[in-house]
């Protein structure tokens, strides 16, 4: 029914067209060399795990797994690969799950905002404070002033609304972004969810008659009543997402869907520095609120201030390059974003 084109290459090799597609090679040589570690582990085990068994293919060339491809090999990256050849990263005795993303509003989050609130923990992949000094200041993660804190509503509020003088992003555009939706278009919605309905139902749950939520095949919303974050992970993550209609409530989980659903593709995202980008599919990041307009009792239209692009697991790559300027090594840049892992040369 077609052609599947399989490229086969060395792991080292793949590296030199990952890595400057992922991380530009301006960046300073200590992030890269961090980047570098975290393509190869990630590669590594997904040459343990293919994606494509039945081609005999490890990954594809896209976001889904890491890009490759379309850019040129680059001195520095290529410097970065060879620096760091054969190492990968491990958490006792299993490799690392070296996950990546491109900026943070200030926090990172846990799996917890791809598999729902009642995920199992993953010890080396936390949420926590991604600013200067934070690596002295772990006792403040369960207090006040830690990621937990940001669970609630109103203190997640006055975070994305201010700037932190020692987040290492605070200077990025996308460090902060607002996106404004001023006229609701509903059978969009409707179809949205619908659509990831069909692909993760166990994260797209209506309203019963009993006021419990299942998953079942969704419905219409009729005329929208109300739109608003109702749980977060920590770090500030939108975890659920209510969408109450006059003839169908839903509750969306998980950080992708709720980016999916809050997107009308239509509107521009509008970054810090007041340069607007299209944002056909996805909004950048799951780190917003969301304030709603209404005309009598029905939502008209919505604005979000949010923060940051990506997932917010992992990695900051912009956290990274950040941490190298400030002095920090390609090993102190790594146990910072995978609190426990090592470094392990295997060939």
């Amino acid at each position: 029914e077609g052609l599947a084109v399989i490229n086969e290459l060395l792991l080292e090799e793949y590296l030199y067209g990952v890595v400057p597609r992922e991380m530009p090679a301006s960046y300073p040589e200590e992030s890269l060399k961090a980047q570098a570690v975290c393509a190869r582990t990630y590669a590594y085990g997904n040459m343990r795990n293919a994606g494509f068994p039945k081609l005999g293919a490890h990954v594809d060339d896209s976001t889904s797994y890491q890009v490759y491809g379309n850019t040129e090999e680059r001195a520095e990256t290529t410097a970065a690969v060879e620096a760091t050849r054969g190492q990968l990263l491990y958490y006792g005795d299993e490799l690392v799950s070296a996950y990546y993303y491109s900026t943070s509003c200030g926090y990172g989050t846990d799996t917890g905002a791809w598999l729902g609130l009642d995920a199992p923990d993953t010890p080396y992949l936390q949420a926590r404070e991604i600013a200067a000094a934070a690596e002295t200041r772990k006792e403040e993660r369960e207090g006040e002033n830690g990621p937990q804190a940001l669970m609630d509503e109103d203190a997640f509020a006055q975070f994305i609304q201010g700037e932190q003088s020692q987040a290492y992003e605070k200077e990025e555009a996308w460090y902060r972004w607002r996106y404004v939706v001023e006229q609701v278009d509903v059978a969009e919605m409707e179809r949205r969810l619908a659509q990831r309905y069909d692909v993760q139902p166990g994260f797209i749950l209506t309203k019963t008659e009993e006021d419990t939520y299942e998953s079942r095949p969704v419905g219409v919303i009729g005329s929208l009543r109300d739109l608003r974050i109702v749980a977060r992970n920590p770090g500030g993550n939108a975890a659920q997402l209510l969408i109450e209609g006059s003839q169908g409530t839903y509750l969306v989980e998980t950080e992708y869907n709720i980016r999916y659903l809050l997107n009308n593709g239509n509107a521009p995202v509008i970054r810090k520095d007041g340069s607007e980008t299209a944002a056909p599919t996805l909004l950048p990041s799951a780190f917003l609120m969301v304030t709603t307009g209404k005309k009598e009792e029905d939502v008209i239209g919505y604005t979000i201030i949010g923060g940051g692009y990506g997932h917010g697991i992992g990695m900051s790559q912009n956290g990274a390059k950040h941490m190298a300027t400030a002095g920090l090594t390609q090993e102190e840049i790594l146990s910072f974003f995978y609190e426990g892992s090592r470094i392990e040369t295997i060939y």
